[in-house]
């Protein structure tokens, strides 16, 4: 069980971390799709990275609560997800890109640190 936690939370982070990569650097490869003969759309990026951070939430933060008990990693992490549900889902089509990016860059933030701290719990029991 702890190496599925400790891959989740992995895969949690680097989820994560694309998500705030494409995010941040979306208005400028948007900028250079023409040029590239590319289309403006990216929803089958937004699908992939909705299981890349969903899952690991599942697989890494829910496990990490029952092991360890810190209800701030869970909490955090829950509140990454919701965060990047309401930015893809609600924010980004009520409010248009900016406002998507936003809530998407915040929920990244939230769930690499929910991820960060649960491996940190994580490492600290196989030490024990």
């Amino acid at each position: 069980m702890k190496s599925l936690i400790r891959f989740a939370d992995y895969a949690g982070m680097a989820a994560s971390a694309l998500c705030l990569v494409h995010c941040l650097a979306m208005p400028l490869l948007i900028a250079a799709f023409p040029l590239l003969g590319l289309g403006g759309e990216h929803h089958a990026l937004h699908d992939a990275l909705l299981l890349g951070v969903t899952a690991p939430v599942l697989l890494a933060l829910v496990p990490g609560y029952l092991k360890h008990r810190d209800p701030v990693a869970l909490l955090v992490g829950l509140a990454g997800l919701g965060a990047f549900l309401l930015a893809v889902f609600v924010v980004g089509p009520h409010l248009g890109d900016g406002a998507e990016t936003a809530a998407a860059v915040l929920s990244s933030l939230l769930l690499l640190a929910a991820h960060l701290r649960n491996h940190r719990y994580c490492r600290d029991c196989r030490k024990a």
